[in-house]
């Protein structure tokens, strides 16, 4: 579309505003780490529109992913050649805050967290298209599963400016590397529990999905299947670890599975997407409590002993002891706050430095996910910005833009309820951790004093400043704000947009499932209908299961 030529161009005159049934928001990628790159070799989220109907110019339309400001962005009428949309056609646009760089780039970025995108009409009031999408991983897009359909699904194999259609992977090489069969040592953070444990490892220089393979045993190979429809839990990056817990509690999340393990060892099995290929069998033997069993080195045929287990990183770890550092304050919405060094209001994250010395945060980790506690790495680029002088504070703004220098982050905070961690550049010794349900905007969450244990609400907030002068907040630090519930109708997951404790219903009164402080809920199971889900503040919503 974009090599139309300019004679065509100027012989094109259609641009009336058409039928909201024409145009589909069609497929959209949120974390585009290693996909198709724009005009300016840079990979960017992107928004792609689908037309069903005539030759339209989409100048005069707005994208935007602010349902309180529908006209966040409208798309430029200076160059008709990235504008322009033929029937039975796609359009992409670039979610990448640079509209520098041609009509085609706008000035918001995508959430890889989830949020939602509109497509709205000439008058900049009437919505054409909308979606909201949940947490997306690297490099897997959300997308109709044809152009145009009403069903969405994640794409392993992304379709930029394409149809619509999933390719089945090929079964990959992977390997059970390590298991705590008796866990006392390593918490699941978001359900603050000790459960059993089996660790995955993907050798390859791709990442993988692993939604769609089985866990179980030589004898009963398909017991358990990963959840379709959650990436951001079932993607395990190049060379990445990824642990799914054996607790038979699948309400917890996409990674806990029905698997039993047993004290005295068995052997565990991999099976691939076709039910048939056996990806890895694994025979671990009784350890202490405590202890773990894993290959000597990840993915080698020896195995050992691990009296420090070494789950979601390499067994061959060297331990890094991080220097006594705290994570200080946060600011989780920022609306009206501090401005970051592009004048913008973005969240941050302030780290205090006790010590009479200063500290190079080159190589730790911060990450919003204890899942992942190497989701962003300090840049090793300029030191200088990175060290925390004695008895300061430093600020990472959490804002999604790592081109705007190394102390802004590849994610952002939630203030409907987030976790933030500080490791060391081990990637498993943690320095300091917070977690949180909800903050009003514009109130920081910070140590009473720096460094101290108890934490207070700020409205008063003190970034790169001592926390002992901050004006404290009396609210109430367990105020919600309204849940979403989506995507709804659901074929098997329903998402909440803060951390919430439910009760689902059918319809005849029956108590189908109770469920407290979770993000999801597994309904793939359920029977096709009509059910009531009931928040424990009372709101209570109508869910579809097709």
């Amino acid at each position: 579309m974009r090599h139309l030529t300019a004679l065509f161009v100027l012989f094109l005159t259609v641009n009336s505003q058409v039928n909201a049934q024409t145009l589909f928001i069609n497929e959209i990628i949120a974390n585009n780490d290693t996909g198709v790159m724009d005009d300016f070799f840079e990979r960017e989220d992107w928004i792609e529109i689908y037309n069903t109907g005539g030759i339209v110019n989409l100048a005069g339309y707005y994208l935007s992913d602010d349902p309180l400001d529908l006209t966040k962005w409208q798309i430029p009428s200076t160059d008709p050649t990235v504008t322009f949309v033929l029937p039975n056609s796609h359009i992409i646009f670039w979610a990448d805050r640079d509209p520098e760089q041609g009509a085609n780039h706008a000035t918001f970025s995508l959430s890889a967290d989830g949020e939602s995108v509109f497509l709205v009409g000439l008058d900049g009031v009437t919505i054409i298209d909308q979606i909201t999408f949940p947490p997306m991983a690297s490099d897997i897009s959300y997308g109709r599963s044809c152009d145009g359909c009403p069903e969405w699904q994640f794409f392993n194999n992304v379709t930029f400016e394409a149809p619509n259609g999933e390719i089945v992977p090929e079964p990959q090489l992977l390997f059970i590397n390590e298991v705590q069969a008796e866990n006392t040592s390593y918490e699941d953070i978001w359900n603050q529990e000790y459960d059993p444990w089996i660790e995955i490892y993907n050798p390859n220089t791709f990442q993988i999905n692993l939604a769609g393979y089985y866990l179980g045993t030589p004898e009963n190979p398909m017991l358990w299947q990963v959840a379709q429809g959650d990436p951001s839990s079932t993607v395990i990056g190049p060379g990445g670890f990824m642990l799914i817990w054996c607790d038979n509690q699948s309400i917890q999340g996409s990674m806990h599975s029905s698997l039993a393990l047993e004290a005295g060892g068995m052997t565990v099995r991999l099976t691939a997407l076709d039910g048939t290929t056996v990806t890895d069998n694994y025979t671990y033997a009784a350890v202490s409590a405590g202890s773990s069993y894993g290959r000597q080195s990840d993915g080698a045929p020896s195995s050992i002993v691990f009296n420090q287990p070494t789950p979601r990183v390499t067994n061959s770890l060297i331990f890094i002891t991080p220097q006594p550092l705290f994570i200080n304050e946060v600011l989780s919405a920022n609306q009206t706050d501090s401005l970051d060094n592009y004048l913008e209001h973005e969240d941050w994250i302030e780290i205090y430095n006790p010590n009479s010395f200063p500290v190079n945060l080159t190589g730790y980790y911060i990450t919003d996910n204890p899942d992942f506690p190497t989701k962003w790495m300090v840049p090793n680029s300029f030191p200088d910005s990175v060290t925390v002088d004695p008895f300061s504070w430093l600020l990472f703004w959490a804002d999604e833009n790592q081109s705007q220098g190394v102390r802004h982050t590849n994610f952002r905070l939630s203030n409907n309820g987030e976790y933030v961690g500080l490791y060391s550049p081990d990637g498993f010794s943690r320095a300091d951790q917070i977690l949180w349900d909800y903050i009003a905007p514009d109130t920081s969450l910070g140590r009473a004093q720096d460094g101290a244990p108890e934490w207070v609400l700020f409205t008063g907030t003190t970034p790169d400043a001592s926390n002992n002068n901050g004006v404290v907040s009396v609210e109430n630090m367990t105020e919600q704000v309204e849940l979403l519930v989506y995507p709804n109708p659901t074929s098997d997951f329903i998402r909440f947009s803060r951390m919430a404790s439910v009760k689902v219903y059918a319809l005849n009164g029956q108590l189908i499932q109770e469920a407290s402080k979770v993000h999801q809920l597994d309904m793939a199971s359920w029977p096709a209908g009509c059910y009531l889900l009931r928040e424990k503040e009372g709101a209570v919503f109508r869910i579809i299961k097709h």
